[in-house]
């Protein structure tokens, strides 16, 4: 997994991270408008122009001290900035780390560690 900045032109700052663990969840927002008319009818309404935005679950396993340092710094300079995100099927995805806190777990000091992370973005 690639995490670059900026998205588009030449990258200044990127991160590459092992691939995580299977079961990561995704999540779809179709952008999509609810309504109920008068006699209590749904009414559904979406634009085909409208982009469908994704949340992707990440959790990574086992990664070192150095690799987690490298994250925490990457993190520190990106944060809130739009990023290109390439997982591990060669899908490159626009958006950016939504999570409040990046949940990094020491199974064992100085050689293993793990983080979770999620992703909201558009698939190129």
């Amino acid at each position: 997994m690639l995490l670059e900045y900026p998205s588009t032109g030449s990258v200044t700052t990127s991160i590459t991270l092992k691939d995580p663990i299977f079961g990561d969840s995704l999540g779809i927002d179709n952008n999509t408008i609810i309504r109920e008319n008068r006699h209590g009818e749904t009414i559904v309404f979406k634009d085909g122009d409208w982009a469908s935005i994704q949340t992707n679950h990440y959790s990574i396993q086992t990664l070192t001290k150095t690799t987690i340092d490298a994250f925490k710094t990457f993190l520190d300079a990106v944060t809130g900035l739009q990023l290109k995100l390439t997982d591990y099927n060669d899908d490159v995805w626009l958006g950016y780390i939504i999570s409040s806190a990046n949940e990094i777990i020491t199974q064992k000091d100085t050689c293993s560690y793990d983080v979770s992370f999620d992703f909201m973005g558009e698939k190129q």
